[in-house]
């Protein structure tokens, strides 16, 4: 992927199509929420098309992201960066957005995800980062000033000056532009990031966050696309998502550290892989699928709980003995395998359940691990399944899960 280069000469960023990707980067946008007084089932989630329109342009998929902040984690394990948009002028945007979207870039900036910030997007990220949100600053709050000319920011409103040496000086080839603008409130102080161009008042027209990670921040609205420069945002957003997808996304070599950071946040963690109390493996592997032999819940090498579903045991015992089973059949697939970043699908998960006669919720027992598994991976959990009751199971335990999964070839 060829992004920008230090020394002299062209610094235009090719998209990546150019390159022939055959899965485009995939762009987390946030939208704004616009709310019904009738009823809370006719709120929109709303985003102006040409958002979608300038990712596809500079070669990503633009998927909209709703507010749900207990799947963040999810979501960034899905995607290959994050746009976060603006708002409308001189609006508070809802409570709601906020916390989400300061809790998504939080943790995509843990995850060294690439970000873009838009207008609001780049106050909100920047305020982050040790920076001061202003709201009408003098200059800012009468009806018309040079950031707010029009009510569609559809043609140039005012130059910027550029820090030489900078990332923005680079693709513009200069350190002057014209740009857009349609906002009230700004960006002011320092942070953990440079500012890399100014409006002639001294507003912050843009800024890089501090470490390895790509964070820009602009306050014009590059996705009206007036200007080379413009695309040249999008196509280095874009490319830097590319890039990041294909070295250090959840789709390669980080799975392991994902997996492991999703486990903490559950309080959980992976055992160590059981020796087989009988004549028989942990799990086998045919070409690039790998069928792991039936696990129990076992905690420290201890069983986690002992009885029948529906007598002495309760469904939500069950359920964390289903979790537990499942965690060390995960055990089992990753030593085999050699890591779980190499599992590429899940085939069949089956569980056992241990249970009296009248009991007849088997599957909701099962459902324990078969949630487990969706979010540890959330990207290909999907598995077809059996849930069977049977009379007793070895150890006396409530549950055992038996696993079968795809990996990569070459291990």
């Amino acid at each position: 992927m060829d992004t920008q280069p230090k020394g002299g000469g062209e610094s235009r960023v090719h998209t990546t199509a150019d390159a022939g990707h055959a899965r485009p980067p995939v762009i987390l946008i946030t939208p704004d929420l616009c709310t019904e007084d009738t009823a809370e089932t006719e709120h929109q989630y709303v985003v102006r098309t040409n958002y979608a329109e300038a990712i596809k342009e500079a070669g990503g998929l633009a998927l909209i992201l709703p507010y749900h902040l207990d799947h963040i984690a999810a979501a960034l394990a899905l995607c290959d960066g994050v746009l976060v948009t603006g708002a409308q002028p001189g609006a508070e945007v809802a409570k709601q957005r906020g916390a989400f979207e300061r809790a998504l870039v939080h943790q995509a900036l843990a995850e060294g995800k690439p970000l873009l910030g838009i207008c609001h997007g780049m106050q909100l990220i920047g305020e982050h980062l040790g920076g001061s949100f202003a709201k009408d600053l003098p200059g800012l709050a009468s009806e018309t000033t040079a950031h707010l000319p029009y009510a569609v920011p559809d043609r140039l409103a005012h130059e910027i000056a550029i820090t030489p040496g900078s990332v923005l000086a680079e693709w513009q080839g200069g350190t002057t532009a014209e740009v857009n603008s349609l906002h009230r409130h700004a960006l002011t102080g320092a942070g953990k990031f440079n500012v890399l161009a100014c409006a002639p008042d001294g507003v912050t027209e843009a800024f890089e966050a501090l470490g390895d990670t790509f964070c820009l921040g602009v306050q014009w609205h590059p996705e009206y696309r007036l200007t080379e420069l413009d695309r040249q945002i999008l196509k280095g957003f874009v490319a830097k998502c590319a890039e990041r997808g294909a070295n250090g996304s959840p789709l390669s070599r980080n799975r392991n550290a994902l997996i492991k950071a999703r486990l903490d946040e559950l309080g959980l963690a992976l055992p160590e892989a059981s020796l087989p109390p009988g004549a028989f493996v942990g799990a086998v592997q045919s070409g690039t699928i790998v069928t792991v032999s039936g696990q129990v819940p076992l905690r420290d090498g201890q069983v986690v709980c002992t009885g029948h579903v529906g007598g002495g045991v309760s469904i939500d015992q069950a359920r964390d003995s289903a979790r537990w089973a499942l965690l060390n059949a995960l055990a089992q697939l990753e030593k085999i395998a050699g890591g779980l970043d190499r599992v590429t699908s899940f085939v069949r998960l089956a569980g056992y359940v241990s249970a009296t006669p009248d009991f007849t919720r088997h599957g909701l027992v099962v459902d324990g691990a078969s949630e487990l598994l969706r979010d540890l991976f959330p990207d290909r959990w999907m598995h077809a399944r059996v849930a069977l009751g049977v009379s007793s199971l070895p150890r006396g335990v409530p549950v055992e899960i038996e696993l079968s999964a795809v990996v990569t070839e070459g291990h």
